[in-house]
């Protein structure tokens, strides 16, 4: 049977202090964080441990104005996961009436039901799925009450006590309402908070450059993510652009936050672009760099790093200004730092001196430029040393639409207590990689046609190219089915043959893939025909960023 006893045993607390306890400790967790699902979910099984059996937190989508499940807990571990996928359907078939959630959040009024019985179950019913949902779950007293703040009303909370539970009293309602009302607060901060880190985030990426150059052999991908934890405007910057026969890279971290570091941060990108028409020596632009800081008599400083390569990428030269170095890929061999010592940071003394270095490029795959909130995610930057490198070790990376934000989805995922920014650099030909909206028919199309062309060239008689085709098309209607958005795509040959590497941004999945119990059905056999017609398939699920397939193309 759902739920639990809620009889008071010899002991136990008094309902009063119960009731009492639940509030304290919501308040608490109210105040604790502004992640809203997190706080709403720890809040509703702080509830149902003491005071209901069930409890739902049912708000307002701001773009349509439905009411959705944000949060349900049960008693029960068994029935709560498919909750929000039973409950939310329910709140929209009203075919007998208006469902009791639905007429709290627009009225602001609660609802009490203190004991059910039959009669009052069917008129208690919106429609017959809400009516099987109330048998199911044992109602015996439910009380809905409003989550608003100021007159404003945000949804619904609702709390159930099932069969063996004692009912609920006017006590225990207006326990409920005063709940409901710190959880209109609650959302209400939660909501302005997200609107202001949005407005930090699009000035920040205002600032910052989106278009970055692209030759035929290096490709140049950025990624800015604003901290979670506070709303205010960073002082980290990236930037690539050419300069004659050389590409200009820096990025850098001013110290501290708010307009001041913005705007600074802001005048040091510009600086480097300026100081690149009088020289492209590095040192020589990171001294112009640190005499201009001096001479504006701030009290902030700036890390930077600042490296010019040529159009053909054969050798990079650069300097540090108290900056992590970049992380090397190679074609063989483990990701290294790029070597050579790091000099003072930005603004500390006029005559402050900056080392320039040199390295070579070849078999260098991939280069990433980061700032350190990308290492210090969880407050150890030696562990995020290790992370990243650990990341960069194999070669999915490669074949991400946009690598800089592959590694910050997966190494800092929503977890970022500082802002960072990531650049990197993409050596080889694109030839055999792309990158397009799987929503977008036309670019689909082309691309396959590209993808079949560069399959002959590869294989010539022997390849198969009819089930090459069937495989791109496969892949790329799953994706279109299940995680809708930016898909990349690339080919790469080795001993073995042509490989075919697919990335997206869905909520993944993993392998291997199997015939369904329905041979009908369509859901799962396009990976099981994938997996038939390929010499080898391999299915990878990338935590907080989507699937990565890898196929062994087939020949004749």
């Amino acid at each position: 049977m759902p739920g639990g006893n809620l009889t008071v045993a010899h002991g136990a607390p008094e309902p009063t202090q119960r009731r009492l306890a639940l509030l304290v400790r919501a308040g608490e967790l109210f105040h604790r964080s502004l992640n809203l699902e997190e706080t709403l979910s720890n809040v509703a099984h702080t509830a149902v441990e003491s005071f209901a059996d069930l409890c739902l937190f049912d708000l307002i989508d701001e773009r349509t104005g439905r009411l959705y499940v944000s949060v349900g807990a049960h008693k029960n571990p068994v029935i709560e996961p498919s909750l929000k996928a039973m409950v939310t359907p329910i709140l929209q078939a009203e075919t007998r009436g208006i469902h009791p959630a639905r007429h709290v959040a627009q009225t602001g009024e609660s609802f009490f039901v203190p004991l059910f019985d039959e009669a009052t179950l069917l008129q208690h019913a919106s429609s017959d799925e809400h009516e099987s949902f109330m048998r199911l779950m044992n109602y015996r007293s439910k009380i809905v009450v409003p989550v608003m703040v100021q007159g404003a009303i945000f949804g619904a909370l609702t709390f159930v006590r099932t069969n063996g539970s004692i009912p609920f009293d006017r006590a225990d309602m207006q326990a409920a309402e005063e709940l409901g009302r710190r959880a209109g607060l609650a959302v209400a901060n939660a909501k302005q908070y997200s609107r202001e880190q949005h407005v930090a985030e699009t000035l920040q990426r205002a600032f910052l450059n989106d278009e970055l150059p692209q030759t035929e052999t290096l490709q140049f991908n950025a990624m800015y993510q604003g901290a979670q934890v506070d709303s205010a405007l960073g002082g980290d910057w990236y930037d690539a652009f050419a300069m004659h026969d050389r590409i200009v890279m820096t990025i850098g971290d001013v110290t501290g936050k708010g307009v001041d570091a913005a705007r600074l941060m802001v005048q040091l990108r510009q600086w480097v672009r300026m100081a690149a028409v009088v020289s492209t020596d590095p040192a020589e632009m990171m001294s112009l760099l640190n005499r201009a800081l001096v001479n504006e008599g701030r009290d902030e400083l700036a890390t930077a790093f600042i490296g010019v390569i040529d159009v053909e990428g054969r050798e990079i030269t650069y300097s540090s200004a108290g900056h992590p170095p970049p992380v090397v890929k190679r074609q063989d061999g483990p990701p290294t730092a790029l070597p050579g010592e790091s000099c003072v940071p930005l603004g500390v003394a006029t005559d402050s001196e900056y080392v320039r270095h040199t390295a070579p490029l070849d078999g260098v795959s991939l280069l990433m430029f980061y700032t350190d909130g990308l290492t210090e995610v969880d407050r150890d930057p030696i562990e995020g040393e290790a992370a990243i490198e650990a990341l960069l070790s194999s070669d999915e990376v490669l074949f991400a639409a946009n690598p800089a934000r592959y590694v910050t989805r997966l190494v800092a995922g929503k977890r970022a207590r500082d802002d960072m920014a990531v650049l990197t650099v993409r050596f080889g030909r694109t030839r055999g990689r792309w990158a397009f909206d799987v929503g977008d028919s036309a670019a689909a199309y082309a691309i396959k046609r590209d993808f079949v062309t560069a399959v002959k060239e590869e294989y010539g008689e022997s390849g198969d190219i009819n089930a090459c085709e069937i495989i791109f098309s496969e892949l790329v209607g799953n994706v279109l089915r299940y995680a809708p958005g930016r898909l990349s795509l690339g080919l790469s040959a080795d001993s073995r043959g042509l490989w075919l590497h697919v990335m997206d941004d869905g909520p993944g999945f993993e392998g291997p893939p199997t015939l369904p119990a329905d041979v009908w059905s369509e859901s799962g056999r396009g990976l099981f025909l994938v997996g038939a017609l390929a010499k080898e398939l391999e299915i990878q699920r990338l935590p907080a960023y989507g699937t990565y397939v890898k196929v062994l193309l087939p020949t004749l």
